[in-house]
């Protein structure tokens, strides 16, 4: 707590008190404002992001790595981004592309992946998906685990992953 210096004399504040006081409220006001001023933002872009249908296929294996695949869609007026995923079953999730060309296709990390604005798109084998890599145990058929996928604006989305032997 600070203190604040009075006069001996009636009680009043001297001027370290008085400004010990101003400076304390200004501060508390200046963050109060401050978050105000954000907290609309971050809860819209978080509320205009849904992420559906996130599936891994089932694996009698331990130790090997899986399609993380899954819905999004983004109804912000702006485009946002997978920047990571953290799952209980993985030791590791990296993000990649399907490439084309020359040849047979090829997966290839890459930084994030684009949620373009007002789209749905899908995250699947074939494009843009999640490996998960180092599975810790045995998926079975049916099992549901909740997976963490962070995004640039729309921050942290805790999703149900189902365990399924169908694609």
């Amino acid at each position: 707590m600070t203190a604040i210096a009075t006069s001996s004399r009636d009680g009043a504040l001297d001027r370290a008190g008085w400004a010990a006081l101003f400076g304390r409220s200004r501060f508390l006001a200046l963050g109060l404002v401050a978050g105000l001023g954000l907290a609309p933002g971050f809860a819209a872009a978080g509320d205009a992001l849904q992420v559906t249908s996130a599936q891994v296929p089932a694996s009698d294996e331990v130790g090997i790595d899986l399609p993380l695949l899954m819905t999004i869609r983004n109804d912000a007026a702006e485009a946002d981004a997978i920047l990571r995923v953290r799952c209980p079953f993985a030791n590791f999730a990296v993000k990649h592309t399907v490439d084309r060309g020359e040849g047979a296709p090829a997966m290839r990390e890459i930084k994030s992946i684009p949620i373009p604005e007002s789209k749905t798109i899908e995250l699947k084998h074939d494009g843009y998906h999640v490996m998960l890599l180092q599975t810790r145990q045995k998926l079975v058929d049916g099992e549901r685990f909740t997976c963490a996928v962070v995004f640039q604006k729309a921050g942290t989305k805790e999703t149900e992953v189902q365990v399924s032997r169908t694609p």
